[in-house]
């Protein structure tokens, strides 16, 4: 069966995000997009807007939007799939990255039944970055009218799928759960990239080597879990002794401390992604654990990288800055040069 294509072609996308819907601010808790979900791929839980996960973070993916008179076979090479309801009332319906430019598709007012496919999902979660000539994972959007019916998987193979389909529902669940700090309304799902946070770390980080990058990660790895209380989960502490012997722990057995549902999820507010930019709430522990997570990561420099952004998240919008300073302070290396932490100038020490 052969569909309409309405759009075909790569789009730059952030925080492993892309979107989909009127055009407009959606004004809505992170968590309402994911609220009564099974699948953690693509959040229609706000009526209008698809939020859509990649497995690469930043750069560039390859994204296909196509309608159907009626629901297509699902293709053997997508490797993931999930579907939701969704209804157009819109004039077009725009599609893009998270923090980048839309693209309008002509997608008549209706309601429609939506299958999120996505192929390479790995590979650009390891990849992180890329530019124009180097995408590795393809996402499609096949619409097909159909009544309201409940969001299901249809087809799940890897890993960061996987992850996704727990950390989404279970935080909106958690959400209602008690938090450290009153929660904000209107917020974004943006967060600071690591140049946002401290303009000078990466460069930094990249003459330093491979053996302090490493080393780095583990630091930020294990800062990350007792900033955020983990330490006190059942499996935290094997979890940590392999993190300190530099043995990577698997994904799906970190996430499984997870599914404990009598667990009280704590907030954080994490550092805005500009100097305009709106809180945002998250789980602290699901914005910890991807700095375990990223030791993992190839070569060490993500590793680094990535460990570092997720626990300075895990510090919050209140205590990233003194962070990065103990940071530089375990790390004599890293501090020869200058840093500018969020919109401060200050000298290293």
């Amino acid at each position: 069966m052969r569909g309409k294509v309405l759009l075909d072609r790569a789009i730059d996308v952030s925080y492993s995000t892309a979107v989909a819907g009127p055009g407009d601010d959606p004004g809505c808790e992170p968590e309402a997009f994911w609220r009564g979900q099974v699948n953690g791929l693509c959040g229609a839980g706000f009526r209008g807007h698809l939020s859509l996960v990649t497995g690469l973070h930043t750069g560039y993916v390859h994204l296909t939007v196509e309608l159907f008179d009626a629901e297509p076979p699902l293709a053997g090479d997508w490797e993931e799939a999930v579907e939701v309801s969704f209804r157009q009332r819109a004039k077009k319906l725009w599609v893009g990255g998270l923090m980048s430019r839309p693209y309008p598709v002509a997608l008549p007012r209706g309601d429609y039944r939506v299958r999120y496919c996505a192929r390479g999902m790995e590979e650009g979660r390891r990849l992180d970055t890329a530019d124009e000539d180097e995408v590795v994972d393809a996402y499609a959007l096949q619409f097909w009218p159909g009544e309201p019916a409940p969001d299901r998987i249809v087809r799940q193979t890897g890993e960061t799928a996987a992850y996704w389909h727990r950390a989404h529902p279970r935080r909106a669940r958690a959400d209602r759960k008690p938090a450290t700090r009153e929660r904000r309304r209107g917020g974004s799902r943006r967060r600071a990239p690591l140049d946002r946070l401290d303009a000078d770390l990466g460069s930094a980080l990249a003459e330093a080597g491979d053996e302090v990058c490493t080393a780095v990660a583990r630091w930020a790895a294990e800062r990350a879990v007792a900033v955020a209380g983990l330490e006190r989960w059942p499996g935290m502490a094997e979890a940590l002794a392999a993190v300190r012997r530099g043995e990577p722990v698997a994904p799906a057995e970190l996430m499984a401390l997870l599914d404990d549902p009598d667990m009280v999820l704590t907030t954080v507010v994490l550092p805005a992604a500009g100097p305009d930019g709106p809180p945002t709430e998250m789980a602290q522990a699901y914005v910890a654990l991807p700095a375990v997570l990223a030791l993992a990561d190839r070569p060490p420099l993500t590793a680094a990288t990535n460990a570092l952004r997720a626990a300075a998240g895990a510090h919050g919008e209140d205590g990233y800055r003194e962070f990065f300073a103990g940071l530089r302070v375990a790390f004599p290396v890293l501090a020869g040069v200058v840093r500018r932490t969020g919109d401060t100038c200050t000298p290293p020490g």
